[in-house]
């Protein structure tokens, strides 16, 4: 960097140290030097995330946590997966080699969302290149949407000492049982 852009973010940094202490002293509050650096330097206050849904034909429309409490249970799963896997994406996308593993792990995948949102969350993490585990009690993940997989299925009947575990492969259309 040059002299001139350690100035810039020197200059930026004063700022809104100076910022936070303004609106301390406005409210009537004293904070120590440290405590406005910690203030000023919190990132997670520096972007503000807007997200938008649309329903059918409907114009999009902010979801506000009014629109969201309005949303029915797989709805609002829906509304936390979907930014949920853009960031992930986005973090993945950083690596500096793009031949690594994409992994996300999923305890009670999908709970509570109907199976035509469910093939498109599949197809989502499709997309995104994901390669996952997923647990569910009802959970499959045999949907069009996903080409092929992998399935253990863990049972344990009442009081018994063993879990079994049957193995099956879709292949995009049907379960097969693997034999052992």
């Amino acid at each position: 960097m040059t002299a001139e852009d350690i100035e810039k973010i020197s200059a930026h940094f004063r700022n809104k140290i100076y910022t936070v202490k303004q609106i301390a002293e406005e409210n009537g509050e004293v904070l120590s030097y440290s405590d406005l650096v910690r203030e000023a330097l919190d990132y997670r206050k520096w972007f503000e995330f807007k997200m938008f849904y649309y329903r059918n034909n409907d114009n999009k429309k902010e979801l506000t946590n009014g629109a969201f409490n309005r949303f029915s249970g797989g709805e609002k799963a829906m509304a936390m997966y979907v930014p949920l896997f853009a960031a992930v994406n986005a973090q993945y996308k950083k690596a500096e080699q793009d031949d690594l593993p994409r992994m996300i792990a999923l305890d009670e995948a999908f709970a509570g969302v109907d199976d035509k949102n469910i093939s498109s969350m599949f197809d989502l993490v499709r997309k995104f290149d994901f390669d996952y585990i997923m647990n569910s009690q009802v959970l499959w993940g045999c949907y069009a949407s996903v080409p092929f997989l992998r399935i253990a299925e863990l049972l344990r009947p009442a009081n018994s000492q063993v879990v079994t575990v049957i193995y099956y492969l879709w292949n995009g259309k049907q379960r097969i049982i693997e034999e052992q």
